[in-house]
C-alpha cells in the first residue's frame, strides 16, 4: 500500500492529439510521484489516431469518451476523483520541469488550509511584474504605480526548500476556469459543479463560455476566505504554436483555428529542465516568467519588439481554419 497521498490528475481532451501527446509524454518524464489516479475525459474526438492513442495508455485508469460541455467534463473529473488533492489540466499544456515538485505542492496545500489554488504554470513576464512588481494604488477606479516601491509578498518554503509566493489580493484565490488548477478536491465539490451560461459552451468549442464566471460567483457567495500562491519555478506551460501567441483552437467540432503543427522535438514542444538547471536561469522578477523558462525546440517564441510574449486569446470564426477530419464539409476551409 502506498504511504503517500493519492493525487487525481484529470485531463480535458478534444481533437488535439499532438498537444495531448506532448502533455502525457512530458508528464511521464516530469512527474516523480508514485500514487496517481489518472482520468481523461474526451469529448468524443474524431481526429484520426487520438482515441487509439488514449486507449494505449495503460497507466490511465479512467478514459471517458462522451459528448459533453467543457464544464461537464471538468465536473465529471471531480466526481470521479478518489483523491484528496486534484490537478485538472487541458490537453494543451506541456510539463517543463522534472523532479519532486508534486510532493511540495501537496505539502503546501496540506499545511495551509487558507490556500485555495497553486499557480504552477508559467506566466508571462508582464503578469509576474503585475503580481509581484511595482506597488500601485487605486484612486477613483484608476491604477497608479508608486515610484521606487515593490509589492510585498509572502514566501512559503517547503521542507525540501521549494518556494511558493503569496499572491495576496492581486490574483483570484481559486482557479475558476478549472483547468490548470491544483488544490483540494473537497473545495471543488463544495463550490461546484461548473455551469455555463452559453449553449455553445462545449468541448467542441474549446471554451468554458461562462463556466469561469459561474464559479467565481459561487466562490463570492461561499463565505470562504482563501488565497493563491505561485511557484517560483513553474512546472508546465501553455503550448503555443501560432506566431500570434495562441494555441490551435477548436470551433464547431470539426474546425481548428490557429497554427497546429507537430513538435520538432519528438513528442514534445519545449525543453524539459531539472531543478538544478532551472535554478541557474536568470529572472527579472520574483518568479521565472514564461519568456525566461520556456525554450521551444526547433522554433522561436512569438515575442514583441520588447521581448515580451505575444498573446491572442480570441480567434474569430471568420479566420482561416483546417478541417479535423477529411470528410467534414466546410466552405471556407484552407491551410493555416
Amino acid at each position: 500500500m502506498n504511504s503517500v497521498p493519492l493525487v487525481t490528475i484529470g485531463v480535458v481532451s478534444y481533437n488535439r492529439l499532438l498537444y495531448l501527446r506532448a502533455l502525457v509524454e512530458s508528464a511521464r518524464e516530469c512527474i516523480n510521484y508514485p500514487n496517481i489516479q489518472w482520468i481523461v475525459v474526451d469529448g468524443n474526438s474524431v481526429e484520426p489516431g487520438l482515441r487509439e492513442y488514449l486507449e494505449s495508455l495503460d497507466f490511465v485508469q479512467h478514459k471517458v469518451f462522451i459528448d459533453c460541455t467543457h464544464a461537464e467534463a471538468m465536473s465529471r473529473i471531480v466526481d470521479m476523483a478518489k483523491a484528496e488533492f486534484i490537478m485538472i489540466l487541458p490537453e494543451d499544456v506541456q510539463f517543463i520541469l522534472k523532479g519532486n515538485w508534486l510532493q511540495d505542492m501537496i505539502e503546501v496545500v496540506s499545511t495551509r488550509s487558507d490556500i485555495g489554488h497553486i499557480v504552477f504554470d508559467a506566466q508571462r513576464r508582464v503578469t509576474v511584474q503585475r503580481l509581484f512588481g511595482q506597488r500601485c494604488i487605486q484612486i477613483m477606479g484608476h491604477r497608479y504605480f508608486v515610484p521606487y516601491t515593490r509589492r510585498r509578498y509572502e514566501v512559503h518554503q517547503t521542507s525540501s526548500g521549494r518556494e511558493f509566493l503569496g499572491c495576496g489580493n492581486t490574483r483570484v484565490p481559486i482557479a475558476p476556469a478549472g483547468i490548470v488548477s491544483f488544490g483540494r478536491t473537497a473545495l471543488w465539490r463544495q463550490l461546484g459543479p461548473w455551469g455555463t451560461s452559453a449553449a455553445q459552451g462545449t468541448v467542441a468549442n474549446d471554451s468554458s463560455l461562462g463556466a469561469e464566471d459561474y464559479m467565481l460567483n459561487r466562490y463570492s457567495k461561499s463565505g470562504l476566505s482563501l488565497r493563491a500562491v505561485m511557484m517560483r519555478y513553474p512546472v508546465c506551460a501553455d503550448i503555443l504554436t501560432d506566431p500570434r501567441g495562441t494555441k490551435a483552437r477548436i470551433r464547431g467540432g470539426k474546425r481548428r483555428y490557429g497554427r497546429y503543427m507537430p513538435p520538432f522535438g519528438g513528442n514534445i514542444y519545449y525543453r524539459i529542465w531539472d531543478d538544478l538547471e532551472v535554478q541557474a536561469l536568470s529572472s527579472t522578477g520574483a518568479a521565472l516568467a514564461f519568456e525566461e523558462i520556456v525554450r521551444p525546440i526547433g522554433y522561436d517564441l512569438p515575442l514583441d519588439s520588447a521581448g515580451n510574449l505575444l498573446k491572442v486569446s480570441v480567434i474569430r470564426d471568420d479566420e482561416p481554419y483546417e478541417l479535423i477530419t477529411p470528410d467534414a464539409q466546410c466552405t471556407n476551409a484552407r491551410a493555416v
